[in-house]
Parts: C-alpha cells; sequence; structure tokens
C-alpha cells in the first residue's frame, strides 16, 4: 500500500509542486461542478497552513494546443472566493520567477497547452522542477497517464521529497477495501459506452461479486454477442469474443448477471425523440439509450439486499435530461441501500450530485479511468515514483 509522507516532511516555508486533478466541467467560464476541487482541499490546506508556496499544476481537457475556453484561469475566481490567495502564471518563465509568498498558490496553465506534457520531455520536466523543492501528487484522476508532470517530474525530487497527497492515500485505501474485503453480496453496475474499459473490469471483479446489473451501452455488445436484437444500438464488435468469454466466466464463479427488460430508445440517431420500449428486444432502427422503469426495479431488488455495491457508467447525455431520469432513479435506490457504496467516473459522479444524492454515497471517487484502472488489477504509472522498496 501507498502512503502519503506529507505528516513526515514536516517542511516549511519551501515552495511545493503540487499535481492535482482539477479536470471540472466548464460552461462559458463558469464551474459546473467543483467536486474535484474541494477533493484535494485536505492536501491544499495542510501544506499551505506549514507556511509553504504550493504550486497548483493541473490539464483541462485534452488540448493539443492553447484554447482560451480549456484555461485553468478560469479556476481562479473559486479559489479567490474561499479565501486563497492565489496569482497565475501563463508560462513557464511566469512559473520560475514566481517569488516565494508563504501561504500562497500559484496556479499554472493548463499543462496541455505545453507539447512537453504529451511527449514526456525531459527537459520540460527539468523547467516545472525548477522552483520548487518539493513533490506531491494528488492526482488519484490522471494516475493511469503518463504524461511529464505525471511520470516524469516526480524524479526530480529525490525519494524524501516526493509523496502522494491525502486523496490519492484516501482512493486507494477505499479501492483496495472494494477489491480485498468487500462485504457480502456484492452488486456491481456497469454502464456507459467505453466497453473496452469494462471487460477487464470485469474480469478481475467476477471473483469477488455476487451479482452483476448491465446498463446502456456496454450491454449491447454482450447482448449481440448472444444473438439477441439490439438495433442500431451501440456495440463494439471487436469484443464480441470477449463478451462471450466473460458471460461463461461469470457462469463458472456463479455469478449472476441480470439485463434490462425494457429501455427508453431513439429512432434512427440518438438525437430524435426519446421512445418507451416495454420489451429487452430493440427495433431494428432504433438505439437503446437508458434503461426503463422495469428495469429499474428489477434492478432494486438486488441493490436493496446488496452489502457492497459499486457502480461506474451513467446512462443518457447530460445536456439531455431526459435521457438521465432513469440513472437517477437507480443512483435514489442506490443511496437507500443498506451497504457501502461506491461509484466512480466522472459522468457517474456528475449524475449523482444532480440526483442530489451525494451525501448518501458512501465513497465518490474522483477517478474515472484511474479508478477502473486500478480495479482492473493493472498498475497505475502514476504510483511507480512512490513505489517503497
Amino acid at each position: 500500500m501507498f502512503h502519503s509522507h506529507l505528516k513526515q516532511w514536516r517542511c516549511q516555508n519551501k515552495t511545493i509542486f503540487l499535481r492535482a486533478d482539477l479536470n471540472v466541467p466548464l460552461h462559458n467560464g463558469k464551474i459546473l461542478s467543483d467536486f474535484r476541487i474541494t477533493s484535494i482541499i485536505p492536501t491544499l490546506d495542510y501544506l499551505l497552513n506549514q507556511n509553504n508556496m504550493v504550486i497548483i499544476a493541473t490539464h483541462i481537457g485534452r488540448p493539443t494546443q492553447y484554447d482560451e475556453s480549456l484555461s485553468t484561469k478560469q479556476l481562479i475566481p473559486w479559489f479567490e472566493q474561499h479565501n486563497y490567495s492565489i496569482t497565475f502564471a501563463s508560462t513557464i518563465k511566469d512559473l520560475i520567477t514566481a517569488p516565494f509568498r508563504a501561504k500562497h498558490i500559484v496556479l499554472f496553465e493548463n499543462l496541455r497547452f505545453f507539447p512537453g506534457e504529451h511527449t514526456a520531455d525531459p527537459f520540460f520536466a527539468k523547467q516545472l522542477a525548477q522552483n520548487a523543492q518539493y513533490y506531491v501528487n494528488d492526482a488519484f484522476g490522471s494516475l493511469h497517464r503518463t504524461d511529464c508532470s505525471i511520470s516524469l517530474l516526480p524524479y526530480e525530487f529525490s525519494e524524501n521529497r516526493r509523496s502522494i497527497g491525502f486523496l490519492v492515500e484516501k482512493e486507494l485505501v477505499n479501492l483496495s477495501t472494494l477489491l480485498s474485503n468487500p462485504k457480502k453480496p456484492f452488486v456491481a453496475i456497469l454502464g456507459g459506452k467505453k466497453i473496452s474499459e469494462k471487460i477487464p473490469l470485469i474480469r478481475h471483479m467476477l471473483p469477488i461479486i455476487d451479482t452483476l446489473l448491465l446498463c446502456p451501452a456496454i450491454c449491447f455488445s454482450f447482448l449481440k454477442a448472444h444473438n439477441h436484437p439490439v438495433g442500431e444500438s451501440l456495440i463494439d464488435a471487436s469484443l464480441l469474443k470477449d463478451c462471450r468469454e466473460m458471460m461463461a466466466l461469470a457462469q463458472s464463479y456463479q455469478v449472476n448477471v441480470l439485463f434490462p427488460i425494457d429501455y427508453y430508445i431513439a429512432k434512427q440517431t440518438i438525437d430524435g425523440p426519446l421512445l418507451y420500449h416495454d420489451s429487452p428486444d430493440i427495433p431494428a432502427d432504433a438505439i437503446g439509450i437508458s434503461i426503463g422503469e422495469k428495469t429499474v426495479k428489477l434492478f432494486a431488488q438486488e441493490i436493496a439486499t446488496a452489502q457492497t455495491l459499486f457502480f461506474n457508467g451513467a446512462m443518457g447525455f447530460a445536456e439531455r435530461p431526459e435521457t438521465r431520469k432513469t440513472t437517477y432513479d437507480l443512483l435514489h435506490e442506490i443511496a437507500h441501500s443498506p451497504g457501502n457504496t461506491y461509484i466512480a467516473g466522472g459522468d457517474t459522479v456528475e449524475a449523482v450530485f444532480n440526483a442530489k444524492v451525494q451525501n448518501d454515497i458512501d465513497y465518490l471517487s474522483t477517478g474515472g479511468g484511474a479508478t477502473l484502472t486500478y480495479l482492473s488489477g493493472h498498475q497505475l504509472p502514476g504510483l511507480m515514483p512512490f513505489e517503497e522498496s
């Protein structure tokens, strides 16, 4: 297990480079959800309260060049409104020459505006490190990536001057408990469109789960693999063999796999009107969007008896609230579950807040791909610099 060493450092009046994951949803410069910002506050406050200056670096979106709509400058009002002393560094020169100020934040521009971040450029790592004496990675949601600030930058600091933050430690503790010591019965609910991420997850979790509830869109590849009518619904033809293997594996582990029995569909295009379809078979000219109310009730029976519950993969589209209704219904059932509840993924966590059940969920992970990678039993590249010998 990886542990944060921040409280062992006792460093004061130093400059600390904090790699965070503040990849928050933005609209016209407004932060739609500050969940990822508030999640790093324990680490940030601890460092600032030691009279340190903290350089915060993050990415937003997936730009390959400067894009004003993805500038981290838009985050500054949030910090100012929460009474933080903060300045902005838009260039490497600004970062390197920023004078030391105790209990002050220097927010760096979007890391992905700089080519060296994508290419894991050693020179870029040295530039980023130049003004700091310590490095902290609290960007759990980015630990599955090999970007320069994640994979190379930590090595610019000696082992006793680099550490994970409190958020990363908290994530690892909670997700490790989910894998190693889940209370039974354990119910996993998986949806979303990226079935390539879900197959390794399912393979790794089948030995420990009791019930698997499959939702759109990933359920359609499983259904297609067994020749069930899925219409024009999203499938990954390259993974149909894997789907058949997963179903056989589930049977060998005696895992109960449940599929939707009704749907909300759209005809010919996903942007079409939402129609209720009272059947498990999708019409030839239709696309499955989300589950129907009968499926919610069916899944609710499993949720009500779960002692551990994991959900990833919100159905529908955030920009079309009507497509998210049964996702919200499912989240209300999960919120009232007597078991330990874990939810991961940016869209899914956003849906939790939209459904206003965040206070009734035991653990909300800040990671999407990182969480799935960890729960799939794979190494997180961003943790390698902190492996303890």
